[in-house]
């Protein structure tokens, strides 16, 4: 298998991917790009194929100028850039195995960056697997990437800011959005918060412009209300909607129906852990930013020396923390890579030092702004499906756990939750919700299950580097494995 040396590696082109990249190569670093996406940008820059142009770019010019500047680092001769690859294990910290068909191999390194953001943070609900119900990030994949619009009338639900965004964007491509379900009733807190508010700059700016783009479409928003569930046969008709109370319990008693074939739920981002979890990576639980977060440090090196990790796979903060760090991580990388720091560069490092601080206090303002006591796994009934891969309800897990296999690691053996497509992305979370005792405070039972490669699918045939006949599947398969 070949083997690749670089200075640096970096995994993910998102913001942070791209700020870091374009820092180590202006310090003359070789640099590998990893990314499984097969344009540049990630979530933030997505760039939509050509055919997918249905409509204008919701990009504002600064983020248009932003962008053709991140990627001009790529035209770079040092820039090994390889899109469409997937990283699937690191075989120790500084080697990692890429599937990349004829390009399959290892890139050996003396600094990796690890910028592989985030994904929706997904809690269960009965219905919650019902065509037409999509999450907050897949709504702006919809519209950013593919130029599709959603079907109306549609319902946005969750909580926190990512809820915002992804209204406003359905409203500015001209989707029939018929309310706003936000969880959190605390606008008063915005005046509480008023001094670490400040500190976002055109993060406030994007705010306001969202909730103008909603006033002027007069689209209702109810705060204070969640959805607890779904309704539809083949496909969504209607979600059910009721108020929280003071202590977040939902109030059923008062529970009203509104009519819906799309419903967008946003409950928050987690980190993408796959990869650090494999260099056994230290972590620290910041609920507010997703659960789990990789512990680093001011120069974004994380409990291995000479692995750094950047953005919203790191800890959630959006694109402007995200760029940030990138700079951070991708100079610190290149000091670490013995690559002589410029005068320049260690400005960029103070600034951006400074920069990191004031948005970490934006960020710890909008937290309490958007903070609620709401518990979702409240929401679970037996008949509600926890993995949804592998078709797994509540109520099989509960016939297990009578017999005794009350660890996440033993459920995980004994009903296959965690071993489908997803590999647990979407349902180890709630398994583990699921399978503690007592209180809901307390820690779950047992050891979780390992991470361990492939950290995402891949095909056997790049490992293999040949040619293989493709699998049988069925018509469609991410549908749920069909049980007998």
């Amino acid at each position: 298998m070949a083997i690749v040396e670089v200075d640096i590696t970096i995994i993910g082109a998102g913001a942070a991917g791209l700020s870091a990249t374009a820092e180590a190569v202006k310090l003359g670093a070789r640099v590998a790009l990893v990314d499984d996406n097969q344009h540049p940008g990630g979530q933030y820059f997505r760039q939509p194929a050509p055919k997918n142009f249905t409509f204008a770019s919701l990009a504002s010019d600064r983020d248009r100028q932003r962008f053709e500047i991140l990627v001009n680092a790529l035209d770079s001769p040092l820039v090994d850039y390889r899109p469409g690859a997937t990283v699937w294990d690191i075989h120790d910290p500084l080697t990692i195995g890429v599937a990349d068909g004829q390009r399959s191999g290892r890139i050996q390194s003396s600094a990796i960056v690890i910028a592989a953001g985030a994904r929706d943070h997904v809690y269960p609900f009965p219905g919650w697997t019902l065509p037409g119900v999509i999450t907050a990030g897949g709504s702006q994949n919809l519209i950013k990437g593919m130029g599709v619009i959603p079907a109306g009338p549609i319902v946005v639900a969750g909580n926190g800011p990512l809820l915002l965004v992804a209204a406003a964007s359905l409203v500015s491509v001209g989707a029939e959005v018929a309310v706003v379900v936000e969880a959190s009733n605390r606008s008063w807190n915005i005046v509480r918060h008023a001094g670490e508010l400040i500190y976002g700059g055109s993060n406030l700016r994007l705010a306001v412009k969202y909730l103008r783009t909603l006033r002027k479409a007069r689209i209702p928003v109810l705060r204070g209300y969640g959805v607890i569930a779904a309704n539809g046969g083949d496909s969504l008709n209607s979600v059910e909607i009721a108020p929280i109370d003071s202590n977040g319990k939902f109030i059923r008693s008062q529970v009203r129906q509104i009519a819906a074939k799309t419903m967008v739920i946003g409950t928050g981002l987690t980190p993408s852990l796959e990869l650090p979890r494999l260099l056994g990576l230290e972590e620290v639980s910041m609920p507010l930013r997703g659960g789990p977060n990789v512990l680093t440090n001011e120069k974004m090196m994380s409990s291995t020396r000479g692995v750094f990790v950047a953005g919203d796979g790191s800890s959630i903060g959006g694109v402007e923390l995200s760029l940030v760090e990138g700079r951070i991580a991708g100079i610190n990388a290149a000091v670490h890579a013995d690559i002589t720091v410029s005068k320049s560069a260690k400005a960029t490092l103070t600034r951006d030092f400074t920069a990191h601080k004031r948005l970490c206090r934006f960020r710890s303002g909008l937290e309490s702004v958007f903070m609620t006591k709401v518990d979702w796994y409240d929401l679970i009934t037996p008949e509600t499906i926890i993995c949804r891969c592998e078709d797994v309800t509540l109520s099989e897990l509960e016939k297990y756990k009578a017999k005794g296999l009350t660890t996440p690691l033993q459920l995980k053996a004994a009903t296959r939750t965690g071993m489908g497509r997803c590999q647990g992305r979407n349902c180890l979370a709630s398994l583990a919700a699921v399978t503690k005792s007592g209180s809901r405070d307390k820690e779950p039972n047992g050891e979780m299950p390992r991470t361990r490669p492939p950290a995402r699918p891949i095909l056997l045939s790049e490992l293999l580097h040949e040619q293989l006949a493709p699998p049988e599947l069925p018509e469609d398969p991410h549908l749920p494995r069909k049980r007998e």
